[in-house]
């Protein structure tokens, strides 16, 4: 307020007051201190007298500026107590006028929050694999909470009984979520149960029912819960690190649905209702529809899927195996076209509060369900790395396409370190020496031998890494392991011990602190199949916003020529010749009505629990125009051929849709 505002209201209340001077002339019914018996005449020269003597009373009168002493003392009086009744009206009005207009709003409408519908998950052929179920959770908002102790007792008592919950449990929540903007009292009711109660909780402050739909998987499409994971209640860091989340939102916690939960998730609407004093709802005043969250198509085949789950169990059970993985790849894309981890677990029981038990043996259990094998499991790869390790020496010039080596002795010694070949081959190419899986040869153009310079630990470390092995292929899924790659430096700094040509030795034919994961592998033969383009895995295909647009996921390619075209027709070549009369997998892929590239791997393990080796198989089809790239690991399963390679040819058969080949047992001693 200025002060010439505030002049003006005092000149104002000034001249409402302002009156004449009662002067001893002055006569009428009216003046104040003169009986009317005794009315008199008085002197006009006497104006300025201070005593007015009556004739017919003995009563004396107060002086004249006694009487307007008394009068200016009752005006400031009444002009302190407008001021002050002014200054207040001014104070709500204007000074505070706008918070105190929003506190008076906010004692009348409350916001409550409306959950955005989570975006579904499909497969390539749009298969539905995930739906939303519908669900209610009781949502307190603390703010409304009783302030007297006994009331707020009262509250809890009568709240409890109404849920069904433990008075004290309910006191403790409540307790322990005053800080929060609201807290989730009960969850997963169903709508049959949620009509009678909201009418039940319609009369209680703070109290409102809020749609929080349940996630479920499709449980006729196999070993989903590494692929798709699962959701959880938002965590305390959660709400902190996004505004527009609630107590009651689900968010990712594994697979698809933590790595695209944002996109899933969409946008909270908002719904503004008047409340009475009780925080009881009035009405609905307005209202911002949530927006749905974006849905997913994968480049997963169900079907493929399936086929390559159940046969990688199968080949497990049959071989008394204890784990495995199966990964398939489309060598174009970098499309997941299936993937599998076995053992599996239904992610269904995460959201089911009866299933805790489960959940439970699930975190406990020594088989690792709950580890995605295909990306996170980590193994040495045996032979199956051989067709990256022709690729350098033919790209390092260490031998050429026609370069022969005699392997006839069937074993080579170094330093006093006999290294031994698994079976004679004699004189070989590289072509022969990979078909053949020619340990021998292998040694010799890694470590070297003779008149073969062989690579060196150095160039071999330098080609695993241009084909993506020792680190994260970027795939869109949480918890992919980066394997290893091993060098002098971590020789040292794992064992305390130098590096040694045997070690050199071992890294040429996949082992000795090598390893790799499933999907690496893939990726790499994938390279190998499509001319040398490095792809980055994934798992979307395209992306449909809330209004059923889809957008495409572009193929992202990490290295488009990680090798020359000759030395990679080179190795194709001879991964043809593996599929063929003399080949390590003759006997698994000669049948196919279309020719195929592949290789065998058996790799060696130090394991207590396992005295076996682990079976893998890589290969890719068809040979002349590649569409996909697959790689099988079953741990202790023994021999790559006959125990990782049916799974992959059941695989191939399925994705081009031929008859099954039937799963057997691998032969004794193998």
């Amino acid at each position: 307020m200025t002060k010439d505002l505030l002049d003006r209201i005092w000149q104002f209340f000034a001249n409402l007051f302002k009156g004449k001077r009662i002067r001893n002339t002055d006569q009428g019914i009216f003046d104040p201190y003169i009986p009317i018996k005794s009315l008199k005449q008085v002197n006009p020269s006497a104006e300025r007298e201070e005593w007015v003597e009556l004739e017919e009373s003995d009563e004396v009168l107060l002086p004249i500026s006694v009487q307007h002493l008394g009068l200016t003392i009752f005006k400031s009086v009444m002009m302190l107590i407008l001021f002050g009744i002014i200054f207040r009206i001014v104070s709500l009005q204007i000074t505070n006028g706008q918070s105190n207009f929003s506190a008076a709003q906010g004692n009348t409408l409350r916001n409550e929050l409306i959950s955005s519908s989570r975006g579904l998950i499909y497969d390539r052929s749009g298969s539905q694999l995930v739906k939303n179920s519908p669900s209610f959770s009781v949502v307190l908002q603390p703010s409304a909470l009783p302030k007297n102790k006994n009331d707020l007792q009262n509250y809890t008592n009568n709240l409890a009984t109404i849920l069904g919950l433990n008075p004290d449990d309910l006191a403790k929540t409540i307790s322990n979520g005053k800080k929060q903007v609201e807290i989730v009292l009960l969850d997963n009711i169903t709508r049959d149960q949620e009509m009678p109660l909201e009418i039940k909780l319609n009369n209680i402050a703070g109290i409102y029912l809020r749609q929080t739909p349940v996630r479920l998987y499709s449980t006729s499409v196999p070993d989903l819960g590494h692929i798709l994971g699962y959701i959880g209640k938002a965590t305390s860091d959660d709400l902190k690190k996004n505004s527009s989340l609630q107590a009651s939102s689900e968010v990712g916690k594994s697979g698809i649905e933590q790595q695209y939960d944002t996109e899933l998730n969409g946008k909270p609407g908002i719904e503004t209702v008047e409340v009475d004093s009780t925080g009881r709802t009035i009405r609905s005043v307005g209202t911002t529809p949530p927006v749905p969250g974006e849905s997913l198509i994968l480049g997963l085949d169900s079907s493929v899927q399936t086929v390559a789950v159940n046969a990688l169990q199968e080949s497990i059970t049959k071989n008394k195996a204890t784990s495995g993985a199966a990964v398939v790849m489309d060598v174009n894309t970098g499309d997941i076209v299936a993937m599998a981890s076995l053992p599996s677990f239904d992610n269904n029981v995460f959201g089911d509060p009866t299933k805790q038990a489960v959940v439970q043996s699930l975190l406990t259990d020594p088989g690792s369900p709950l580890l995605n094998r295909a990306i996170a499991g980590q193994y040495p790869s045996g032979s199956t790395i051989k067709p990256v390790y022709a690729t350098a020496a033919l790209d390092e010039g260490v031998v050429t396409a026609n370069t022969k080596i005699d392997t006839s002795a069937g074993k080579i010694t170094v330093s006093g370190t006999t290294f031994n070949d698994w079976k004679t081959h004699g004189i070989t190419d590289i072509k022969q020496a990979i078909a053949e899986s020619n340990d021998i040869f292998f040694y010799e153009i890694g470590g070297g031998f003779g008149n073969i310079g062989g690579l060196g630990v150095d160039r071999l470390d330098k080609w695993l890494n241009k084909f993506g092995f020792g680190e994260f292929s970027g795939i869109d899924l949480p918890g992919e392991a980066d394997g290893n790659v091993p060098t002098p430096a971590w020789k040292q700094k794992k064992q305390g011990e130098k590096w040694y040509i045997g070690d050199t030795y071992n890294l040429s034919i996949g082992q000795g602190g090598f390893q790799t994961t499933p999907l690496q592998l893939t990726r790499a033969v994938a390279a190998i199949s499509n001319g040398g383009k490095l792809l980055v895995p994934k798992m979307v295909k395209s992306i449909l916003d809330e209004n059923g647009v889809a957008t495409d996921v572009p193929p992202n390619i990490a290295n488009n020529q990680v090798a020359t075209p000759s030395s990679i027709a080179t190795v194709r070549q001879g991964m043809l010749q593996t599929t063929q009369v003399g080949g390590s997998a003759h006997s698994i892929l000669g049948a196919l009505p279309f020719q195929t590239g592949a290789k065998t791997g058996t790799a060696q393990i130090t394991s207590s629990s396992l005295t076996n080796t682990h079976a893998w198989f890589t290969m890719f089809a068809p040979y002349d125009n590649p569409q996909i790239a697959i790689s099988i690991v079953v741990e202790g399963g023994g021999e790559g051929y006959d125990v990782a390679g049916p799974v992959a040819r059941q695989i191939t058969e399925q994705y081009f849709h031929l008859p099954l080949t039937p799963i057997n047992a691998a032969p004794p001693g193998q």
